[in-house]
Parts: C-alpha cells; structure tokens; sequence
C-alpha cells in the first residue's frame, strides 16, 4: 500500500496544499530574501522547504542542528551542509577537486562514494569555529556565483544554536554572509517558537531584523478536501462521504500531523470508512500515542495541567473570564501567566480563524494545541 500519510516528510504527491506559502517562500528565494519559518512542532515546515527547493530546482545545504550545543558540533553540521550543496552545484569528479581547493582554501575538500566533504585543515588547538563556519559559507557564496547558481541554506532547529559557547559570534558570522551574498538564500527553522523568534526579534542579537517571518497555520478544510477526495478515489474509487470528511477534520482539529496520523490508519481499511472507522482508528491512535502524551503532561507543573484539562473540556475565548477562574480555581493573574506558559511550550494556542468542517473552532479561542493529547484529557476529566 503506497504511503500517502507520511509522519515524517510530504514529499511529491504526498505534500498537501500550501499554495500561499509555497508562493511566498519562492518569491523570496528569487529575490534572495531570507526567511524563519515559525509554527508550532508537526506543522509540516521541513516538508514545505524541501517542496519548494524540489520546485525550484535548486542546490539544498539542509543542516540540522537538533542538540548541536557546542562550537564544535555546530561548526562540524554546518561544514557537512556545504558539502551537501557544493556536492549539488559541481559534478562529483576528481578532477574538480583543485578547484574547490581553491574556493575553500582552508579547509580540506575531498571526495568520498556519497560526493564532496569539507573538512577543518588546523589542528584542533587552533579551531576557530566562528572563521571556520564564515569561511565555509563565504566559499559557498563565490562558488555558487561562479557557477552562477542560486543555493539555499536550510538551517532546522536554529534556536539550538543558543547552546553553543560562541553562540552570538556564530550567528555574527552567518550574518556577515547573509547581509552581503546575492547567491545564498537562508531559511530558518525550528520546533520551539519561543527560543527561534527571539533570535530574530531581539534586538541584542545578531540576525535581528534581517529575515521576513513565514508563520504557518493549519490547512483549512477545504484545502484538505480534494487531496483526501482524491486519494479515496484512488484507493476505493469513491470520494468520502461528507459526514466522514468533517468527522477527520473535527477530531483532528485541521492539524497537519494528526491529520496524516489519522489517514494513515484509515487507509488501511478495505472498504470506504465509516464513522464508526474514524472514531475506532482515532482510539488506535491515542493508544499508540498514550505514553508519549503522558510524558508531555508530566512536564508540565500542577497548575499548568489544570489550566490544560480546563481548555480541553471547556476552550474559551476569555481564559480570565468569571466562569474560567471558577472552572479552574485559579486567579486571574494566575490563569495569565500559566497561559503564557502553556503558549510557549506549544501546549496551548489561540484559534486564529473558524472552519465550517471544525464547528468547535471559535476565532479567538484558546484551546490545547494538540487534538490527542486534549482527547485525552476530556477522555479521562
């Protein structure tokens, strides 16, 4: 059975919609615009890049920094990320090698079975992370403008880059780049908003102002309905029925993750679903989830999970409201700052505009941010 839900990335046909995002991101890139794309975990940022790099047809310098917290592990991810785009940009032969020796004179450029690699050429007394991440993306930049190529810089899980010991100088350098190239086009991403908008909003910091913000909402209903129609056609030659449609998309509250999760498990279903099927295959997905989402509760202190399981039994559009401070037994103030807190740990998220498919959804509405976890919570209030 083909995987038409994919947890991980939406690639090809497996990508649904984002058409005004997917126009913004291509724009820029034209341009030479930097951008942060900002959105909540399991929103499908990593899958919108590399559509849009897949479109354009562009060298990827995709560069993870999950749990990168030192210079070392910093510098070693971004050097492995433009090998990858100087791998894209020349053909992988050994007679370019003395080429890129001279383009990345300090560094060690060599060819392996997978294609280029660039490694530090001082030894380890005399690293200097900040020079060798400038040096490694100016290179780049006068690479990619001798081949008179354009190259993105796909840089994940960017506000992991706090952790690392010359975080703002390293963040100086990419800048030092970033301002002058007219080749290399940055995007940023990450899981926690909070973290990544503060290096861009702060004004202390190096990459302040510098980049145009993309924020993601969720896919609307009708965005969803003629990619799932499609795919049902595809699979039991007919469309779903309407009941069964909204169903998926009010128990999955239009969250791109759960969404496919939820596909996923009716897709492997003989017969067209019934409501029956999505109700039974949303319990297999809480019972698969179920450890993961206790973990998440655990993290939370008493008072945050209460303010929690209030907004899952009872979203409100006035969380310090009489009827919220009763339902919780909480202070206004304190509803103000647990909410807060619940915000910037994507536990909680305020509803930026309804959807006929998703009648619980009210403009303005502060609700759990995650449509299992709030199962979960009602399930067990």
């Amino acid at each position: 059975m083909p995987d038409y839900f994919p947890t991980k990335l939406a690639l090809g046909t497996q990508f649904c919609n984002r058409t005004d995002e997917k126009a913004t991101l291509h724009d820029n890139i034209k341009l030479c615009r930097h951008t942060v794309l900002v959105a909540p975990r399991r929103y499908g940022k990593s899958s919108l890049v590399f559509k849009v790099v897949s479109e354009a047809g562009l060298p990827l310098a995709s560069i993870d920094l999950f749990l990168a917290n030192d210079d070392a592990a910093v510098t070693k991810r971004m050097l492995a990320g433009v090998a990858q785009a100087i791998s894209a940009i020349m053909p992988i032969e050994q007679k370019v090698l003395v080429k890129l020796q001279q383009v990345f004179g300090n560094f060690r450029v060599s060819l392996t079975a997978s294609g280029f690699s660039l490694d530090a050429s001082m030894d380890a007394a005399s690293f200097d992370p900040i020079d060798q991440v400038f040096s490694a993306l100016k290179g780049l930049d006068k690479l990619a403008k001798q081949q008179q190529q354009k190259v993105i810089v796909f840089i994940d899980e960017f506000q992991d880059i706090r952790e690392a010991g010359n975080s703002k100088s390293l963040q100086g350098a990419i800048r030092h780049v970033a301002q002058e190239t007219e080749n290399i086009v940055f995007i940023f991403s990450g899981s926690n908003r909070h973290l990544l908008t503060e290096l861009f909003d702060d004004s202390t910091m190096p990459l302040y102002m510098l980049y145009d913000m993309l924020y993601l909402d969720r896919i609307a209903s009708k965005d969803y309905l003629p990619h799932l129609q499609k795919l049902a056609k595809k699979t039991w030659n007919k469309p779903l029925p309407d009941i069964v449609f909204n169903k998926i998309m009010a128990l999955t509250e239009l969250h791109s993750y759960y969404v496919n999760l939820l596909c996923h498990e009716l897709w492997k279903l003989k017969q067209l679903p019934s409501l029956d099927d999505v109700f039974a295959s949303w319990q297999r997905c809480y019972d698969v989830q179920e450890d993961r989402l206790v973990a998440e509760l655990e993290k939370l202190t008493v008072k945050q999970r209460i303010v929690l399981q209030a907004l899952a039994t009872d979203a409100t559009t006035e969380p310090m409201g009489q009827q919220f401070v009763a339902v919780t037994k909480s202070s206004a103030s304190t509803i103000n700052q647990t909410l807060k807190a619940l915000i910037q740990k994507d536990m909680a998220h305020r509803v930026k505009r309804e959807d006929s498919a998703v009648p619980q959804l009210a403009e303005g509405q502060y609700r759990v941010l995650d449509p299992l976890l709030a199962f979960a919570l009602r399930k067990y209030a």
